[in-house]
């Protein structure tokens, strides 16, 4: 095994529509920046995993596209069970979260058999929540932008790792509201915008366990420094919107 660390996207086609591609661009440049070398594969419906592949990228989509790849993806429900357990990273959003959760409740009584990787099940519901979220975690504040018309059930063994200051989120903590899942090195999220740049704390959570699991050299620097100014503005100013007395969550 060389020191290239392997990012993989899945479905890019049926599962890419909000700017999930940013999420796998993050996760490069920043290893790019640090002078490890990288190598990023598009996974369809059919395709195999790349062998020793680090870092899995699930992204959104509509229903249509979820039925698409549904059974494409259940066929693959051993192997990713292996690389989640193995200490491998996956990243997941919106659709594919829930694609990768217990199942799917859908409005007009259909079940939507899910992988079970993460300990949560989905109910879709009437309700549109969109707008700004802010989920305050222990590796920092995570600022992005939900779409979703969905609540998630955690099961007992479900791992919460924010707490919503601001938006809906996915799902009930406490007296308030939660957002993303973990599971090992594994996290199942609604946060879109695309997640990654917005937050580089997430981002270099998840390069680090990756690169120490390889035992490679990797630390920010200089060249991060840029990257790390335009994604603080951008929250800056989300932040700003999110506290103004005029600035309302769109239900639809």
């Amino acid at each position: 095994m060389t020191d290239t660390v392997r990012i993989v996207q899945f479905y890019p086609v049926e599962l890419g529509i909000t700017g999930d591609r940013g999420n796998v661009r993050s996760l490069q440049v920043r290893l790019e920046r640090a002078g490890v070398p990288v190598e990023v594969f598009r996974v369809g419906i059919g395709d195999p995993i790349p062998a020793d592949s680090d870092i899995l990228v699930f992204g959104n989509g509509p229903l249509s596209a979820m039925r698409i790849v549904a059974g494409d993806l259940r066929s693959r429900a051993a192997e990713l069970e292996v690389f989640v357990e193995s200490g491998r990273s996956l990243f997941s959003i919106g659709a594919s979260a829930e694609l990768l959760s217990e199942g799917v409740d859908l409005l007009d009584g259909e079940k939507l058999e899910g992988l079970g990787l993460f300990p949560f099940r989905v109910a879709r519901t009437r309700e549109r929540n969109v707008g700004y979220i802010i989920a305050d975690t222990p590796g920092g504040r995570v600022i992005g932008f939900e779409d979703h018309a969905s609540r998630w059930t955690l099961g007992p063994d479900a791992v919460a790792v924010g707490e919503v200051v601001a938006g809906k989120g996915s799902f009930a903590r406490g007296d308030g509201a939660g957002e993303i899942v973990r599971r090992g090195e594994a996290y199942a999220s609604n946060v879109q915008g695309p997640a990654l740049p917005l937050n580089p704390r997430w981002t270099d959570a998840i390069l680090g366990a990756t690169t120490a699991r390889r035992g490679i050299s990797w630390r920010l620097g200089a060249a991060h420094e840029k990257l790390d100014e335009y994604a603080e503005g951008a929250r800056a100013a989300i932040e700003h919107l999110v506290h103004s007395k005029d600035f309302r969550t769109i239900g639809l």
